[in-house]
């Protein structure tokens, strides 16, 4: 299928940072000029952009992640969901967290910030850029009650091996905190068949989403611990009838809905968001996986001829759908990241790594003109 005709022109550019800001498909804009007019006209706006519409994201969400919708709640960030359970766990004085340096930031300074508590936040810092199994289990200790790390690192694209730290990090009673923001839309997962207690995701990247819209999932196990630290009146049991909604004695449902983020009937966002999660859809994640691989290795291949260091990422066993590769300095792996966007080719610097990701508008040509311009 030509999925270049299913988005806008790029004009002259090679799009190759899905990583740094997923594009809207052509559809996806459609939706949200329809919510345009909505608010141009809002005698035409009804009940179903409040309520409905939360209700369908959410459950396409769910069925993209294996989870059951009860257990999503609609954030505006990854951020934002990550910090629904670090406020919400009521960690103390001596409690422990372990995250990496190489985590993206908003899944370290919201840790990082329990330390006014006197909670303890072992920073784990992997050399080579992405942390293994054994890095974690050196530092894990009874007193450990978060193990927070990204699914897939935003610098380098090493995947990690969710059962095995989730596995090790039950075992010590603590609970498995996973950023997602950079697999979910472009990896298979089925979170009933992982050990990972929370996944928070920002939908602006592989979920194609506006930004400002993302979600959380909250296990069974995880909401049953959550502190509540304010009430969303949209989650109260009734809230269609808000008229009527008692004022003092309300019901709040037991599922993830009532850690949404305020303001959950966005319907600017989220129209957008459910036009973007019906086209992942409609092409299948396996599609995407296999399409940006095969790109990507076709890309490593030409790296390594040419005399560049891949990152741990090229390994079939942590491959995702970025990589990043190096220079012989980082003063030349920035002059080649600067050559490249001067020619049109858009790619991100991250860490002293150029990085690369495609989707499924790209296709070999644009690999070969990066590679072309690598020299």
């Amino acid at each position: 299928m030509d999925y270049l005709s299913e988005f806008p022109q790029f004009a002259s550019s090679i799009y190759l940072d899905v990583a740094y800001q997923g594009p809207f498909p052509r559809a996806t804009v459609a939706r949200i000029q329809q919510a345009i007019e909505l608010k141009c006209r809002p005698h035409r706006l009804g009940a179903a952009e409040y309520f409905d519409v939360p209700e369908r994201v959410r459950a396409r969400l769910a069925e993209l992640v294996g989870a059951d919708a009860s257990e999503i709640a609609l954030t505006n960030s990854a951020t934002q969901g990550i910090g629904v359970v670090a406020a919400g766990l009521g960690l103390e004085a001596g409690d422990e967290v372990v995250i990496a340096s190489t985590n993206f930031p908003a899944n370290l300074f919201t840790w990082l910030h329990l330390g006014r508590r006197g909670v303890r936040v072992h920073v784990l810092k992997p050399l080579d850029g992405y942390v293994r199994v054994e890095d974690v289990a050196a530092v894990l200790t009874p007193r450990t009650k978060v193990l927070a790390l990204d699914w897939v690192s935003y610098s380098t694209g090493v995947r990690s091996d969710l059962v095995a730290l989730g596995e090790m990090v039950r075992r010590q009673g603590g609970i498995f905190v996973v950023d997602g923001t950079q697999g979910v839309g472009a990896l298979e997962m089925n979170l009933h068949d992982l050990p990972v207690d929370v996944l928070a995701v920002a939908a602006y990247k592989w979920l194609l989403g506006p930004y400002g819209t993302g979600f959380v999932y909250l296990s069974w196990k995880i909401q049953e611990r959550l502190d509540l630290p304010f009430v969303n009146w949209c989650s109260v049991e009734g809230a269609d009838n808000f008229d009527a909604l008692p004022t003092d004695r309300f019901t709040l449902p037991k599922t993830a809905r009532i850690f949404d983020v305020p303001g959950t009937a966005n319907f600017l966002n989220l129209y957008g968001l459910e036009a973007s999660l019906e086209f992942i859809a409609r092409a299948g994640v396996r599609t995407i996986t296999e399409h940006c691989r095969a790109l990507l290795e076709r890309l490593a291949e030409g790296l390594l001829e040419r005399g560049y260091t891949l990152s741990a990422a090229a390994a079939p066993e942590r491959s995702s759908t970025i990589l990043g590769f190096q220079a012989a300095t980082p003063e030349a792996t920035a002059d080649l990241h600067r050559k490249l966007r001067a020619n049109g080719v858009s790619v991100s610097l991250r860490h002293n790594m150029v990085r690369v990701s495609p989707y499924l508008y790209n296709c070999p040509a644009h690999i070969d003109r990066l590679l072309e311009i690598a020299g």
